[in-house]
């Protein structure tokens, strides 16, 4: 069975916070491709300004150049509105068909959240979790969760060690607006992307 893994998000701009989360996932989950998928509008933020989907999209191919195993889609933003993630995994197990394991990547601050989300127990009921931790969350908070989640849904929630990074997509908005150096906040060719196209 091929594994993947989804892992979606506005991406205003990707960061390296992003970047290392999805590529722990694949490396120690043994995940045979990932799938990066921008958000058209997300839907606890929808009246949030961010940069037009094409720039997202553009920034996202960018720093996942390199990456073989990792794809971008642009499935969410073809579809426009406000992006449910128990809809566009539907739609990607429809595409992959029953010999592909899906796997949602998120990190535990998300997570943590999950139960208030659109279709949340189909979501537990049919697709397994990758979970990245990050600064902030407390660990026995999210043990004693997952916990509870697997006994109820008999589901499948991995943890991962993923590199941390304190990096967030409003410090590199505010550290652009100040002209300030932005390379442990992103890739070299997304800043220069944000650059030339005036994206921020």
């Amino acid at each position: 069975m091929n594994k993947l893994g989804v892992f979606g998000g506005t991406f205003d701009p990707v960061h390296y916070g992003h970047i290392y989360l999805v590529r722990q996932a694949v490396d120690e989950c043994g995940l045979d491709r990932a799938m990066v998928v921008p958000a058209a509008l997300q839907p606890f933020k929808p009246e949030r300004a961010m940069a037009s989907g094409r720039h997202r999209f553009d920034m996202a191919r960018l720093a996942f150049s390199a990456d073989d195993k990792i794809s971008v889609s642009d499935i969410e933003l073809k579809k426009g509105g406000v992006s449910y993630t128990v809809d566009t995994l539907a739609e990607i197990r429809h595409m992959c068909g029953a010999d592909t394991e899906i796997s949602f990547i998120l990190g535990a601050d998300a997570f943590l959240k999950i139960e208030k989300w659109k279709g949340a127990e189909e979501l537990l009921k049919n697709y397994s979790f990758i979970i990245g931790t990050r600064p902030g969350c407390g660990r026995d908070e999210l043990d004693v969760f997952i916990e509870r989640l697997e006994n109820v849904y008999n589901n499948k929630i991995t943890t991962i060690k993923n590199r941390q990074t304190e990096v967030s997509s409003t410090e590199i908005k505010r550290a652009i607006a100040a002209g300030e150096d932005l390379s442990g906040y992103i890739p070299p060719e997304v800043e220069r992307y944000i650059g030339s196209n005036g994206v921020y």
